[in-house]
């Protein structure tokens, strides 16, 4: 299987990067102009994390030209980081055209495979309720939805573009419900987290009124004007009574959406909801770069988005052609981006093979101790956010509530407000807080809570001189 048309098509796909990029600073630094194959690359550039390339993402921000990839940047996003909360990913025309190669082609799939009308899709692929920031060079940090599909704007979904520049979280959470409510065809709803969506059906009840006012007179959501809807105010008056979501939605046929690990019990929550509609998992799209992409609703690498390595529990690097059925490996991108090497964290199970690319099941993030709705949180992250505090502190995510305790001893002098404003620096957790995914922080202090602890840890039979105290911890077994 050396030169499988898989092989073949990665290395007609690096190879086209490496030439395209050949004369920036990275380039010539890493000599692309000698990598004849796959195996050279691996040879002369080394894996990297975003700490190794934070440089020169900086020098991009500050309007750099020809650092990592030719040309400047024509855009940037956050997504968050380890120990520094978030990082700023660039992107190029060409890295949102391998965007574009994957999603495009299975949204047409899906389309026609489920007889949907594109006007009538719904989806939410970047972060609602954004502050429009910009970099150094003046360059906008934030992508839309039709950026990403390469669409004209306002013509990629039901809701308009407007709706998720609103900065007030109430204003986005009426907006959304509005325009969601109105689109009596909708026909397909694309999300990440099923809380996102969850989230937002749950406001229903909370602005009724609101609504109602709305479908029946018309008026202005922040300085946006919406007309008036009877029809639609009297298809909501009959949901409001039924609490059927087929009242609103009849012709509703397809979600897409995160359904495995911690996003499974919430996923099951929509299917109750939606009964009728068909639910299937997302590939693994990350704000980097794509690794996988529905077929059929199973999820096969995206191989003309992006050149894929794939590193095995012993430390060995493979390409995506020898990958093993039923073997765990961690994602290794490089994309028009910038990213050479890049080890992303995300840990992957392969699950054989269809048309020759490897069927690719995203299984947890490595390092990420705490994700109940794409928060993605790190010891690390956390223990600088705790360490000025004195004695005893521990953050435990209650994945029933969906909250975080900070428990602390009882004589502890802390605000929430602090605590919480230094997590906010990282923007998932920041976003699903902003959402109501996320509960409010809740302190909770305790007599002695390390010897609670250790006790704990003891009676199931840990030894005591092994007992680490960490700063993040899902075990919350101690604290019932």
């Amino acid at each position: 299987m050396e030169y499988s048309s898989l092989s073949l098509d990665q290395w007609q796909w690096l190879e086209e990067c490496l030439a395209d990029n050949k004369n920036t600073l990275y380039g010539t630094t890493h000599n692309f102009t000698s990598i004849s194959s796959m195996k050279m690359y691996q040879e002369k550039v080394p894996l990297v994390s975003y700490q190794d390339i934070e440089k020169y993402v900086d020098s991009i921000s500050r309007g750099e030209e020809d650092i990592l990839f030719s040309g400047s940047a024509v855009a940037f996003e956050m997504t968050g980081g380890s120990t520094g909360g978030s990082k700023l990913i660039p992107y190029t025309q060409k890295s949102f055209r391998d965007f574009q190669r994957a999603i495009l082609p299975y949204l047409k799939n899906t389309f026609s495979k489920y007889k949907i009308n594109p006007k009538n899709a719904y989806w939410a692929i970047s972060p609602a309720t954004r502050t429009i920031e910009k970099t150094k060079s003046g360059v906008i940090i934030g992508v839309s939805d039709s950026d990403y599909l390469g669409l004209e704007e306002n013509s990629g979904s039901i809701i308009p573009d407007w709706v998720s520049q609103l900065n007030n979280i109430n204003s986005w959470k009426l907006a959304t419900l509005y325009w969601l409510i109105s689109a009596k065809d909708l026909e397909f709803i694309s999300i990440w987290s099923p809380t996102f969506l969850l989230v937002i059906l749950e406001s229903l009840d909370e602005y009724e009124v609101e609504l109602r006012d709305l479908f029946k007179n018309g008026g202005h959501i922040s300085e946006h004007k919406v007309p008036s809807d009877i029809r639609t105010l009297e298809r909501f008056s009959n949901y409001c009574k039924s609490k059927n979501s087929e009242v609103l939605w009849s012709n509703l046929r397809l979600i897409s959406l995160w359904q495995d690990g911690s996003s499974a019990t919430y996923a099951k929550k929509l299917k109750k909801i939606f009964p009728t509609v068909h639910f299937e998992s997302k590939g693994l799209l990350s704000t980097e770069g794509i690794v996988s992409i529905p077929d059929n609703g199973i999820p096969v690498l995206s191989a003309n988005s992006g050149f894929y390595e794939f590193i095995t529990i012993d430390n060995e690097v493979l390409f995506s052609h020898q990958l093993k059925d039923g073997e765990e490996y961690e994602v290794v991108l490089t994309t028009n981006g910038g990213l050479y090497r890049y080890c992303t964290g995300d840990i992957v199970l392969c699950e054989g093979y269809r048309n020759e690319k490897p069927i690719l099941r995203f299984r947890y993030r490595k390092g990420i101790l705490s994700d109940m709705v794409g928060e993605k949180l790190t010891e690390s992250f956390v223990s600088t956010i705790l360490k000025d505090i004195s004695g005893f502190a521990m953050m435990v995510p209650h994945t029933d509530s969906l909250e975080y305790s900070l428990v602390v001893e009882n004589n502890s002098e802390i605000s929430k407000d602090i605590i919480e404003e230094k997590l906010f620096k990282n923007p998932q957790y920041c976003y699903a807080r902003k959402l109501g995914q996320l509960k409010e922080l809740k302190i909770i202090k305790m007599k002695n809570p390390m010897k609670a602890y250790i006790d704990k840890m003891v009676s199931e039979g840990k030894r005591i001189g092994d007992i680490k105290i960490p700063s993040l911890s899902k075990n919350d077994r101690w604290l019932r």
